[in-house]
Parts: C-alpha cells; sequence; structure tokens
C-alpha cells in the first residue's frame, strides 16, 4: 500500500520487489510505473485514499456550535485556519501563521478569528510561545496529548473529530505546500497557499519555489484552478479577504484538486482496498493451483 500521495516521489526509494500494489489514483499508478518499471507486470489496485474516508461518516461530525465551544471560538464570526506544517521540513512557516495572526489583530481582515492548526507529529510548547500573547481571536489548536513522545502520537477518536470539523467549519485555509490543502478541497474550503519563505530569513524561498513549481505532486496542485498562490504577506491577506467575500471562488478547482489527488473522494476507500485484498488473493490463489 502507497499511502499518501507524495511517497512515490519525494520518499526513499522502495528497496523491495513486491507481488501488488495499491495506490489512491490514477496519476500514482503511472507515477509508479515510472519509477519502478517492474510494477508493469504486477497488479496494481486505485481504492482511492483510504484515511480521508472518515471526512464522509456522519459519526464524526460536529454542529459549529460545539465545535467552537470545544477551541474556544465564536460560532457567529469566521474562521481562517493556518495549519503549519512539519519544521523538519520547512523551519520558517509558523512566521506564515505570526503574519497572518498580526494582520487579524490589526483588522486588516475584518471581523474574522484565527486558528493556528499545529502539525500533529510537531505539537510543542515552542509554538505555544510564539503565539503567547496574541489576543483573544487567535487560537493555537493543541493537535497533540501534551507530553507524548512523537514516536508514541497518532490520532485517536477524539483527534480525528478535531481534524475533520477543523476544516468542516473553516472559512477559508491556509498553508505551505501541504496534504491539508487537499482536507481543504474535500471540504470545499478556498486554500491560500504560500509561494514565499515567510521568516525572516527566507532561508527557505527557492526550496518553495521549487516545490509548488517543479516537485511532481505538489506541481499541478500549486499550479491548478484549485488554490491561491501568494508571493508576500500582502497577497496573503488579499487572498483571504477576497475569499471570505467569495467563498465560491475557485471551487471547481477544488473539486478537481479531490478527485486528482484522491482518486475517489467519495468515502468508499476502505471498501476498494478490501476489495483488492480479496482480489489479490484470488489471483495468488489461482496461480498457486496452475
Amino acid at each position: 500500500m502507497i499511502p499518501s500521495w507524495d511517497n512515490i516521489s519525494t520518499k526513499r526509494r522502495m528497496i523491495f520487489k513486491y507481488d501488488g500494489y495499491m495506490v489512491w489514483s490514477e496519476r500514482l499508478k503511472v507515477e509508479l510505473h515510472e519509477r519502478y518499471p517492474h510494477t508493469r507486470d504486477k497488479p496494481v489496485y486505485v481504492v482511492g485514499a483510504p484515511q480521508f474516508d472518515v471526512f464522509f461518516q456522519q459519526r464524526f461530525r460536529q454542529t459549529r456550535e460545539a465545535f467552537c465551544a470545544s477551541q474556544g471560538l465564536d460560532p457567529k464570526i469566521p474562521i481562517v485556519v493556518y495549519a503549519v506544517g512539519s519544521p523538519n521540513f520547512l523551519s520558517g512557516e509558523p512566521y506564515g501563521a505570526l503574519e497572518l495572526a498580526k494582520a487579524v489583530e490589526r483588522g486588516e481582515l475584518g471581523d474574522v478569528q484565527l486558528l493556528v492548526r499545529p502539525h500533529p507529529l510537531h505539537d510543542h510548547d515552542k509554538l505555544a510561545e510564539l503565539f503567547r500573547d496574541c489576543d483573544r481571536r487567535i487560537h493555537l489548536q493543541r493537535t497533540a496529548v501534551e507530553g507524548t513522545p512523537v514516536s508514541l502520537r497518532s490520532q485517536d477518536e477524539a483527534q480525528i473529530v478535531e481534524w475533520i470539523n477543523t476544516f468542516q467549519h473553516a472559512a477559508v485555509v491556509v498553508n505551505l505546500s501541504s496534504t491539508v490543502t487537499v482536507d481543504a478541497a474535500i471540504c470545499d474550503r478556498p486554500v491560500v497557499n504560500l509561494d514565499f519563505d515567510p521568516s525572516p530569513g527566507r532561508a527557505d524561498q527557492q526550496l518553495i519555489k521549487e516545490i509548488n513549481h517543479h516537485w511532481t505532486h505538489f506541481k499541478p496542485i500549486a499550479e491548478s484552478d484549485g488554490l491561491w498562490l501568494v508571493n508576500d504577506v500582502n497577497e496573503m491577506k488579499h487572498a483571504v479577504r477576497t475569499y471570505l467575500a467569495k467563498p465560491e471562488l475557485h471551487r471547481e478547482g477544488r473539486q478537481w484538486i479531490s478527485r486528482y489527488v484522491c482518486g475517489y473522494p467519495d468515502g468508499a476507500c476502505g471498501r476498494r482496498m478490501a476489495a483488492a485484498i480479496v482480489d489479490f488473493l484470488a489471483r495468488a490463489e489461482k496461480s498457486d493451483q496452475s
């Protein structure tokens, strides 16, 4: 099972040759065949993205009032979400959230509130310190149980509920070349994607440009009509303001992103995965008998 959309192009090469494969989409099947030619003679099942099935299950949905109460938010005010990526990847990204927080405090985005969502594996006190002096309209989500070692962190049901409803109730989602772009697209939430390094030293400026315009998995997304790619803080603020006024903008593009990345954004990918395993076992049994 190839568990994510960037694993084939950005992760370490697969050492072993397997007897069958499962991928999210037809595009990933093409990538698999290109990079691992021996897979062309093996069964490759396009099953969609099973981990996103939870977005389609009503049992995880909260009312806006219940979600806002759990986060200290006002249900009557639009929520802008800034999702911070992994510091192991881009260390300066929290500065983008800080710039957005300053804009919210100054009233430059209107009457809104900001929810900063840390990467679940990198929710720590240093990030909390950055936002300690922000006013009441800035909220820092805690995505991990305090004190839990990174190696032991995983999502329990409460964290799945928080993850899903963060995007269900967002008005706009801001991030930097992250999979949360897909989360937002599935929920039909406008996405602002940074095309610049927001940190003071801008040490990762070239890397960010390469991710958005050269990396196999993200280039089609960054250059699609499904998000707003911004080149500086002023463009970021303008994009957020525009989306708040016109949430329908780029809706068709967001639908394209969810189909392109996930293959089947319909909540039935786990069933396809199970069917693929059954089919693979049937093939193996038939091969053994022959």
